[in-house]
Formats: structure tokens, C-alpha cells, sequence
């Protein structure tokens, strides 16, 4: 546990050498992605995280796609921490998770605001006992406000934040955006928070409350068409592949996939059409500026599709590549590990997960020359770590196994054969 006095500067060294969060404890009541994925970062740079579930089900996203209790998601979400299970409807439970809670340097929790506070896990009970805690509530639409009583997940704050707006075809209704990014820019908004919370609390020992919510960490996402609708008053319109404001700025078909071009000045526009074989693009006046591709963009695109029909995306690679224009592939998701800087980024982990097999997911995502990050262990079994952390509160064997007689509390699951 660190401390709450405030780090003298000499001493900043001992403590970012090597895993950056070592001794920092986090217990992580959350569930389902953005909370959970917080708390797994943080578990990448050392951190200590303990896992709370309920008994019998645990996190619902221990079942998607039919998972025995531990799914490919769960394992990718959840890796590097330790887990245990207490019934929070039982009163001898909530005193253990509170137990927890006041020892813990950072508490997450996702539940639905008031909920944490009837169950005598709301941050005012915690920073009563624990002044320095960092307190981290992630839900739909924040602690307070008209709708913070409503559910919300990755879709409704697609919906609501207007991303679903400006995603999709021209002509055609608002689509979803692939992948679960509202949890996902939640779960960074959070990771940022806590940890910028923790150097407020290593410089004045004073901790504080942080309410971050998936509809603001959806909005985030979206500084350039927010700032431009307010200068313009004009409401964006859906653009397909398009870029709004340059071209070429988009995916192109070629002859056997697509390829996204991009240029930002008039200098590499004129390399892109040398590289295309049609150096007459440049010099036509409608095609001359971006001002001017933009009004005659229908004939634009046409001259440029055809130019790229002729040759394969790995052709026109090489070839823009030569002539210093920012290209690349549009691949499935199955195409995308095949690809040679992805594998040199090391980006895929495959860890042996216990219930599933070997698992393979997302790394950390930034390399750090002094303090690297790490998968340390696997997801956790449901209960798996029950008696081992409680056993570190002082919790005795004989006390461990009348909890969970009472249904308190739940151990690991015996071993498969």
C-alpha cells in the first residue's frame, strides 16, 4: 500500500522504476467492459487489482458467446487480476467488501448512482475511513443530472453523443460503430483520471472522487465535427468514407481490395497524381486546389477510381510509399494480425488462461522504454482468490469457511480433471 503523506521528489525514482503501479491496490467493483478495463491497464503497470464479483454468475460478461464461466472477452478484459466473490445483498459480504474498500488506494465501480451508497460502498463511506482513496464511478450518464438513474451502455451513448449521427452512407439511417467504443473511451477516460489522481495524492495525500460516464467519454471522441458544427452552425452530415473538409481523404476500391489515401497540401497533391499516372489531374483547374475537388468531387473520385482500378492495393502501396504519400490498407478485422508493422508492434498476448485455454487479446497498447507494461496473470476463476485475500485482511481459515457456509462469500471452484 503506498502511502498518503506526500513523496519527497527524491523518492519518485523508487517508485516509477520498473512496474510503475506496483503497491497501488485497486479493488474493482465493476462489470462488463469500461469499468473492468480501467482496472486491467492498471493491472498491466503493476497495480495490485482484486476483482469482486457475485457468487454463481459473476460478471455477465463471463457468458457471452456461451462461455462456461469464462469467455474470451472476460479473459481479455479481466487478465492480471485477482478475483473474489461475496454476496453484497449479504450483510456479513457488504463488511467484507468494505473491508476491502477502505484498504484499497483506488476503488471502480459501475453501478447504477445511489447503489454503491445503499449497499455502504458509496465513496462518502469509503473516504470517511480512507481520506486518500481515488474513487472512480463510471456509469451511463454520470452521478448526476435528468438521466442518472438510467442504464446506458456502449450503443445508447453511440446514439445519444451523436456518433451514430455522422457514421454511415450518405442517404442511409446512423450506424453503429464497430466495437464497444463508448465503453472503451470510458475506460481511458477513467485509466487517465486515476492515475492523474494518484499524483494529486502522491504530491498532498488527498484523494477525491471521479465521475466518469460512457455519454462525455463518447462526446471526447468528437472535438474536430463539435467544434465545427459551432463555428458553422451547420449540423454534419453523414459522409460514408468521405472526408467532409479534404480530398483525397477517403477509401479507394482497387483491383482486389481498398486502399485509404490522404494528403494535406497542395505539395503531395501533386506527387499523388504523378504516382496515379494522370499528371493531367493537377493541372486541371477543377481538380487544381481542394477548394476545387470539393465542388467537383463526383468527377473527381471517378477519375481517381479508375486509375486505381488498374493495379492492386499492394501495388499502389509501393508506389505512394515511394512517392512519400500516407497510404494504407482497409482490411477485415482476420486480415489485420497478418500485417507486418502489427506484428512488429507486438500488439496480440497469448496467455494460458485457466477454463478457456490459450487466449490471445490485446496488449497494452504503448511501449515505455523504463517502466514496460506486463501481463502478470490471467483472468481470474470466479472465487478464485477468495481465501487468499481474505486471508490478507485477517480474515481466519476456520471464519473464511463459515462465510462461505452462509453464502457470504463463495471459494474457488475445485479443480477440473
Amino acid at each position: 500500500m503506498v502511502s498518503s503523506t506526500p513523496v519527497p521528489h527524491g523518492q519518485w525514482s523508487r517508485i516509477i522504476l520498473g512496474r510503475v503501479l506496483s503497491g497501488i491496490r485497486v479493488l474493482d467493483l465493476s462489470r462488463v467492459i469500461a469499468g473492468p478495463y480501467c482496472a486491467t491497464l492498471m493491472a498491466d503497470l503493476g497495480a495490485d487489482v482484486v476483482k469482486l464479483e457475485r457468487p454463481g454468475r459473476g460478471d455477465d460478461l463471463r457468458a457471452w458467446r456461451g462461455g462456461d464461466g469464462m469467455s474470451a472477452a472476460f479473459a481479455a478484459v479481466n487478465r492480471g487480476k485477482r478475483g473474489i466473490a461475496v454476496e453484497l445483498q449479504h450483510p456479513e459480504g457488504a463488511r467484507l467488501a468494505f473491508d476491502l474498500a477502505r484498504r484499497a488506494d483506488v476503488v471502480i465501480e459501475n453501478f447504477l448512482p445511489g447503489v454503491a451508497a445503499k449497499l455502504g460502498l458509496g465513496y462518502e463511506a469509503v473516504r470517511a475511513v480512507t481520506p486518500r482513496v481515488v474513487y472512480a464511478s463510471v456509469s451511463g450518464f454520470g452521478q448526476t443530472g435528468p438521466y442518472a438513474r438510467r442504464p446506458g451502455y456502449n450503443t445508447i451513448a453511440q446514439g445519444m453523443s451523436g456518433l451514430m449521427g455522422l457514421t454511415g452512407m450518405p442517404g442511409h439511417p446512423p450506424t453503429r460503430v464497430g466495437g464497444s467504443v463508448s465503453d472503451l473511451a470510458a475506460a481511458f477516460c477513467a485509466f487517465g483520471a486515476v492515475n492523474a489522481a494518484l499524483v494529486h495524492r502522491f504530491r498532498t495525500g488527498a484523494g477525491q472522487h471521479l465521475d466518469v460516464n460512457l455519454l462525455a467519454s463518447t462526446l471526447s471522441l468528437l472535438p474536430d465535427p463539435v467544434a465545427q458544427y459551432f463555428d458553422t452552425g451547420v449540423r454534419p452530415r453523414r459522409m460514408g468514407n468521405r472526408n467532409a473538409n479534404l480530398t483525397p481523404a477517403e477509401a479507394y476500391p482497387t483491383r482486389d481490395g481498398m486502399i485509404q489515401v490522404v494528403m494535406m497540401n497542395p505539395d503531395q497533391y501533386e506527387r499523388f497524381c504523378t504516382a496515379l499516372g494522370d499528371a493531367t489531374l493537377a493541372s486541371d483547374p477543377r481538380f487544381a486546389t481542394n477548394d476545387a475537388r470539393l465542388i467537383h468531387y463526383d468527377d473527381f473520385r471517378a477519375r481517381v477510381e479508375t486509375a486505381l482500378a488498374g493495379a492492386t492495393t499492394a501495388e499502389w502501396l509501393e508506389r505512394f510509399e515511394r512517392a512519400s504519400i500516407a497510404a494504407g490498407p482497409v482490411y477485415e478485422l482476420d486480415e489485420v494480425f497478418a500485417d507486418a508493422q502489427v506484428k512488429h508492434l507486438e500488439v496480440i498476448a497469448e496467455v494460458e488462461q485457466p477454463g478457456y485455454g490459450t487466449a490471445r487479446m490485446l496488449n497494452f497498447p504503448v511501449r515505455a522504454s523504463v517502466t514496460p507494461a506486463a501481463i502478470r496473470r490471467p483472468a481470474p476463476l470466479l472465487g478464485e482468490h477468495t481465501a487468499e485475500i481474505l486471508g490478507e485482511i485477517g480474515v481466519a481459515p476456520a471464519e473464511i469457511e463459515r462465510l462461505a457456509a452462509t453464502g457470504a462469500i463463495a471459494l474457488a471452484p475445485p479443480a477440473k480433471n
